[in-house]
């Protein structure tokens, strides 16, 4: 929200702009805001209404976008997190100051720490007076205090500048390693008028806002040659690699080079899990007994124990990392082949060195996991069939199991404690980017807007 003072210029200027006989040669702060994101392809809006965005909601909506109003920020935030990673266009989340932009912080940090490429917009109090201290209606620095949540935050003062800011808001939350901006835009802005054909040549067109990162052909030969010479190989799949929708590219590395291979919980569907070489079901057995593992956009954080510790054996090992942020490598241990680039173009170019006789790894390797996946399948099969009362979570989620088997398309949102951790191994996924969950974070709440954006 915003002052009472501003909401009353607002309505001044549009009444002015009304009675004025040259109005159809002006356009506002809101027409630029609306135009600049429909130059982008930018054409959903996830939003909890108020002032000062009420009626750029409903401009937005007269324009042709589609505007899906939550009750509270957070799940607008959450949806459009998600909408991010399933389309690699910033999902766009629009709020109104103070509470209402609060309220959207929560997602616009689980956005930037998933590396979900979102745009957070929030109407806000007059920078003169918010500087001064003087007691705006919900007066707040936004600005300030979204700075450490997000890759970049962004202030429009002017509606000339518009254009150049959503353009910098897309570009920062799509380069690199994706993730969420902030874009504070007071609501004096939004009423400001120019000429049409000024504004018009204002707006900004973002052109290859992530282009391709290709790796360095040393680093793809060192990781090349720490492959060749493993006993015991793993691929751990990430969720930046179900991001990067490589889909194609992956399943080629991973039955060429016939590595096991282990999807983290959103990267499940790359390949089916129940893929000859999936080593899903054997978690255990083979973060403890392989000797060397490339990881493909996933992070050695607290979901695999930081890449040591009892979870990973005793025996040495060796990681390729696959990442297009560079400092993510020897982030928790030694990386002996960092490969940095965008995972499309560093799986290619893994692929284009294997050349046509690449062998598999050695048979007592394959075999072993074979059995473990057997012995740990026909175990659970059991639990999975009861029928037991009270109901428990083996055989509730054993009944989704045989539903999304039968519907492969369906889209599973999965959240909770035990329910996620249970789900996450008993459900199998057999396509990419239909398994959503609550992310490296852990937070809860995320069903409802990740239900709503993946519809």
């Amino acid at each position: 929200m915003s002052s009472k003072g501003s909401s009353t210029a607002i309505d001044t200027i549009a009444q002015e702009a009304n009675d004025d006989p040259e109005a159809g040669t002006l356009t506002d702060g809101f027409h630029l805001v609306i135009d600049a994101l429909k130059l982008n392809d930018i054409n959903t809006i996830y939003n909890v209404p108020g002032i000062p965005i009420t009626d750029l909601g409903r401009y937005m909506q007269a324009e042709g976008l589609r505007v899906l109003s939550f009750r509270h920020e957070q799940h607008a935030g959450y949806a459009a997190a998600i909408a991010g990673f399933l389309t690699k266009k910033p999902g766009i989340c629009l709020t109104v100051s103070a509470p209402g932009f609060l309220n959207g912080l929560t997602s616009l940090a689980h956005a930037t720490t998933n590396c979900f490429p979102m745009i957070l917009i929030s109407g806000s109090s007059e920078r003169e007076i918010v500087d001064l201290q003087q007691g705006d209606y919900e007066e707040m620095d936004q600005l300030a205090i979204a700075k450490p949540l997000c890759k970049a935050a962004y202030r429009v003062l002017h509606a000339e500048d518009i254009g150049i800011g959503i353009a910098r808001a897309i570009r920062a939350a799509v380069s690199g390693r994706p993730g969420g901006v902030y874009l504070d835009l007071p609501a004096k802005l939004l009423g400001q008028t120019m000429d049409a054909d000024a504004g018009a040549k204002s707006l900004v067109k973002v052109i290859d806002a992530a282009p391709s990162q290709l790796p360095a052909p040393d680093s793809v030969a060192r990781a090349l040659k720490v492959l060749k010479g493993a006993k015991r190989p793993l691929i751990i799949l990430g969720k930046g690699a179900a991001y990067a929708q490589a889909d194609n590219e992956i399943r080629a590395l991973v039955e060429k080079s016939g590595i096991p291979y282990l999807p983290m919980s959103m990267a499940k569907g790359l390949l089916p899990d129940d893929h000859p070489l999936s080593a899903g079901p054997a978690r255990s057995l083979v973060l403890k007994e392989s000797d060397t593992v490339m990881m493909i956009g996933a992070r050695l954080n607290w979901l695999l124990s930081h890449g040591k510790g009892k979870s990973w054996g005793d025996i040495p090992k060796k990681f390729v990392h696959i990442d297009i942020e560079p400092k993510e490598m020897d982030s928790n241990v030694e990386i002996a082949a960092p490969v940095v680039g965008d995972i499309g173009s560093c799986v290619q170019a893994l692929l284009d060195g294997m050349g046509e006789n690449w062998g598999a790894p050695p048979a007592d390797w394959t075999d072993a996991i074979t059995a473990k996946k057997e012995t740990n399948i026909e175990r659970m099969a059991p639990k999975l069939q009861n029928n037991n009362v009270p109901m428990d979570y083996q055989g509730a989620l054993g009944v989704l199991r045989t539903i999304i088997k039968e519907r492969p398309d369906a889209i599973l949102v999965n959240e909770g404690a035990n329910t996620l951790d249970f789900a996450r191994s008993i459900i199998d996924m057999y396509k990419p980017r239909k398994r959503l969950d609550v992310g490296t974070w852990g937070v809860m709440g995320i069903g409802m807007g990740y239900a709503v954006a993946a519809a």
